[in-house]
């Protein structure tokens, strides 16, 4: 039961719109109807202002950092209870409750989410992320490529099925977030000094 409980505090805490209410607050503009329309840190900043951004950018970090140490908390020394907090809150943040089903791309999450568990499997995966990222000029196909790799780098550092099935899931997630929506880096011409 208290698994259970976990899993369901962790979606609705993930759930929770801090960029969509940030930016509302702060901006008066809907954030789903402004820039790339999605729900995520890279559009608040460019909708909300840098206020909204961090707020963005702290209440995505504590959906990855609250579910860890609560799950380690109530369930101590279970990896699979962590690791199933960790997707729940992720899933949470891509399909909100609060926004019928719509939601951020997770990456804030999911980024933050490894750096805590696996602090070197998330350094190797930034590294082979910025370099595709320089390399890809915008092209969001290329930028999927890393995805591939979570599981894979996950395993070779941690040594453990379980973390990279955990990557797996999250690799998919992601791609499929990525894939419905537009790119914020490319929109914005964030690499590529492209402006809007």
């Amino acid at each position: 039961m208290e698994i259970i409980l976990l899993a369901v505090f962790s979606y609705i805490y993930g759930s929770l719109p801090f960029a969509y209410c940030a930016t509302a607050l702060m901006a008066g503009k809907k954030l789903s109807a402004e820039g790339t329309g999605n729900i995520g840190v890279t559009n608040t900043f460019k909708v909300g202002g840098y206020g909204a951004g961090i707020i963005s950018v702290m209440g995505e970090i504590s959906k990855a950092v609250v579910p860890i140490f609560l799950s380690r908390y109530v369930v101590p020394g279970s990896l699979f209870v962590t690791l199933l907090c960790v997707y729940c809150s992720l899933v949470g943040t891509s399909f909100s409750v609060f926004l019928k089903g719509r939601g951020g791309k997770g990456s804030t999450v999911a980024i933050w989410g490894l750096l805590v568990l696996s602090p070197y499997a998330c350094g190797i995966l930034m590294c082979l992320w910025f370099v595709v990222i320089k390399c890809a000029k915008n092209n969001p196909r290329i930028k999927r490529i890393p995805l591939a790799f979570i599981p894979v780098v996950i395993f070779a550092v941690e040594r453990d099925w379980l973390f990279a099935l955990f990557g797996l899931l999250v690799g998919m997630l992601i791609f499929l977030n990525n894939y419905r929506r537009e790119d914020d880096f490319a929109y914005y011409g964030i690499f590529n000094k492209k402006r809007r």
